[in-house]
């Protein structure tokens, strides 16, 4: 894996799209309550630089806001070592059809703070750590979680290793398959 250079050592981190549904605001704002405890922690913000991350940068930076890092573009190489080496991974959305990010950075040993909307409880099942989209308090606290209680890491990482393998293209295409030879015996 290919390191990613980071100004901080320990860091929480999201991967994707900054757009509105993805909750991005929230997620700095509950970062920055974590750094009265946790005054080295960073965020890292991954993802190419589009116009909603370069609003979101700038009004951080009106804010004051410290230890947050906007990536751009980065390689996968750098993406599974940024996964690899977070404290936390924390998928802020107020919506989402999947949750993908999520098992993706289970699937390389990132413990997983969730939104507790929509599909993701579902997709990532008891190996995250639930909040509250919308209160910054709750998800400050489940994130602190993670960085406090080691033990708590380390289960929700191992379980993080089963939630994945629940999920793979070929089981999907088996089960799509089912559905069809059903439709069709009909």
């Amino acid at each position: 894996q290919e390191p990613c250079p980071l100004p901080f050592a320990r860091y929480i981190m999201f991967v994707g799209q900054q757009l509105d549904h993805k909750n991005i605001p929230r997620l700095a704002e509950a970062h920055q309550r974590l750094l009265t405890t946790n005054p080295d922690l960073g965020l890292v913000l991954a993802g190419r630089l589009t116009p909603e991350a370069k609003a979101h940068k700038q009004r951080f930076e009106e804010l004051g806001y410290k230890n947050i890092l906007f990536t751009d573009f980065i390689t996968d190489e750098q993406l599974n070592w940024l996964y690899a080496n977070s404290r936390v991974y924390v998928f802020a959305s107020l919506m989402e059809g999947f949750g993908l990010p999520g098992l993706e950075a289970m699937e390389h040993g990132a413990p997983v703070a969730s939104s507790n909307t929509t599909s993701l409880p579902e997709v990532l099942g008891d190996a995250a750590q639930y909040f509250d989209p919308y209160d910054v308090d709750d998800m400050a606290g489940t994130i602190q979680r993670y960085l406090d209680n080691e033990n708590l890491r380390t289960q929700a990482i191992e379980k993080g290793y089963k939630q994945v393998r629940l999920f793979s293209w070929e089981r999907m295409a088996q089960q799509t398959y089912e559905i069809y030879k059903d439709v069709l015996e009909k």
